[in-house]
């Protein structure tokens, strides 16, 4: 028998799991976690603009949780 092979960015990891995506509890967008390193720190960005912050139109359609 013979492993699976792995492409891409599979390579190294564990066999395929379904990625579960980081949401933004402030305005419901996808993130990413932005890697650090001995200088700089772990940052979580948002997907579709690369900055930590949420955009101010993305914070005005926010759904509501009723908190």
């Amino acid at each position: 028998m013979t492993a699976p092979h792995l492409g891409g960015d599979q390579a190294g990891r564990e066999p395929y799991r379904p990625r579960i995506p980081l949401i933004c509890p402030r305005c419901g967008h996808e993130q990413r976690v932005v890697p650090g390193g001995p200088e700089r720190t772990v940052k979580v960005v948002h997907v579709g603009t690369g900055r930590e912050a949420c955009e101010p139109g993305d914070l005005a359609r926010a759904p509501d949780d009723g908190f």
